[in-house]
């Protein structure tokens, strides 16, 4: 199921036509995600009529696939009875999902024409933290009742609507709706139809609580090489499933955010060409103010240093080059812990493994560094002597292995205190291992030749 023989234009040409029946041909037979971003170029009343001729289940997958933008615009087209329409043939993660970046006055237009026992169930997601598990979950999983058959649970499943298509496993529960036990919807198939589910189900499960972190989830989903988690409450009751749908929507969520916090950039969920020119300043400018606020004291350091340097002019020309050679160390060994912790392959308690594999790898990086730069500089700076060429690559040396040290003990100090570690890599590490830098190169350059 393709749409390259499918263009924005021959679309608009079947709604300006109105050939209902070739339009729902068309929407049949291509994949639903390349037809709604067909539907997103169009404009409001060409949209509005493939909502209103298509039919109800297919128009709300469609709005599930649409930007915030355009959602926004359909809801306030909407009358009442479309709008309930059309959440009842979704998902109410996906409610959730478009109603979080819903301005106040479209949420209440929403609520107001949910039924009565979806609005409590949508407001109870809407409640859970931002980035819970609790707030991802999808209240549509499937249970099933230890004492059926597999028959009996084949034959009831196939009576049951508005069912995620990701959920992989149905989970069983006993009267007080605590999860005792799961099964594969595919190993159901396989079985005896007489065979008892109790006898059937693995009792060794991996679930999350709604108020964990949902990266969690995701963690557990990779490990354990599983489509769906169970997710419980704080009575132990089943409250819900996480999808591998959402969950791959989180793997890309928290990269996003790690890789912003990283460069010095505060986190959006925004697309870059929809974020406008004020919110995206506002995301830079806090850490660009605090780096060169940091920067002072680097400068006074050199201005510590300034008549002495003063003596031996050429001394300066190596600043920069020790400072990016303490930053890039630095920055190396705080990406690589910072994601270790984010795959939880790394727990505080680890640190004292931590620093025993950098520093051997920071003395392997710092040795080989040194010198090869004392080569450098005999071969391509003639004007300095081996007695300053030395020191220059003892500096490299030390200031590489510090700068690893710090960089892989900052994030885990992060976690420690309850931060992200993704806020210590990156601008944060540069800044501090510059003046670090700065102050073993001009301590050991007094000192052996000043």
């Amino acid at each position: 199921m393709e749409n390259r023989n499918v263009t924005v234009e021959q679309l608009k040409d079947l709604i300006h036509h109105k050939n209902v029946q070739e339009l729902r041909r068309m929407f049949n037979d291509y994949n639903i995600v390349d037809m709604s971003e067909l539907v997103d170029q169009l404009d409001m009343n060409e949209a509005l009529f493939i909502f209103k001729t298509l039919k109800k289940n297919v128009t709300s997958e469609i709005f599930s696939y649409l930007p915030h933008d355009k959602q926004e615009d359909l809801i306030q087209s909407f009358t009442g009875p479309e709008i309930q329409e059309m959440l009842d043939n979704l998902y109410s993660d996906d409610i959730v999902d478009f109603m979080e970046e819903m301005p106040a006055n479209i949420v209440k237009r929403v609520l107001q024409n949910i039924k009565p026992a979806r609005r409590a169930e949508i407001n109870k997601l809407l409640n859970y933290r931002e980035d819970s598990c609790g707030s991802i979950m999808n209240t549509n999983y499937i249970t099933l009742k230890r004492n059926e058959t597999v028959l009996q649970s084949i034959e009831r499943l196939r009576r049951l609507k508005n069912i995620d298509r990701a959920l992989g496993y149905a989970y069983i529960t006993d009267t007080k709706r605590e999860l005792i036990g799961s099964i594969s919807l595919k190993q159901l198939l396989y079985l005896n139809d007489d065979d008892k589910i109790e006898d059937t189900m693995d009792t060794d499960l991996v679930y999350v609580h709604t108020n964990d972190e949902q990266e969690k989830a995701a963690q557990l989903v990779q490990k354990y090489d599983i489509s769906t988690i169970p997710v419980i409450n704080d009575e132990g009751k089943l409250a819900g499933a996480i999808t591998y749908d959402d969950i791959i929507d989180v793997i890309h969520e928290e990269a996003t955010e790690d890789i912003h916090k990283m460069s010095g950039v505060q986190p959006t969920d925004e697309p870059y060409l929809e974020t406008g020119v004020l919110s995206m300043y506002k995301h830079r400018i806090v850490w660009l103010l605090v780096l060169m606020i940091g920067a002072t004291f680097t400068g006074n350091i050199l201005m510590i240093f300034e008549e002495k340097l003063s003596t031996v002019a050429y001394l300066t020309v190596f600043v920069p080059m020790l400072m990016d050679a303490a930053g890039n160390a630095g920055n190396q060994s705080s990406t690589m812990i910072t994601r270790a912790l984010a795959l939880g392959e790394l727990k505080i308690n680890d640190i004292f493994k931590v620093w025993f594999k950098e520093f051997r790898v920071a003395i392997l990086c710092g040795v080989t560094m040194g010198v090869v730069n004392f080569f450098r500089v005999l071969i391509f700076m003639g004007m300095v002597d081996i007695e300053t060429s030395i020191v220059i690559s003892v500096t490299v040396m030390c200031t590489v292995m510090v700068a690893k040290l710090i960089g892989c003990t900052l994030p885990m100090i992060a976690v420690k205190l309850g931060f992200d570690p993704a806020v210590m890599a990156g601008p944060l590490i540069t800044t501090l291992v510059d003046v670090v830098a700065l102050l073993i190169y001009l301590g050991l350059a007094s000192f052996f030749l000043l």
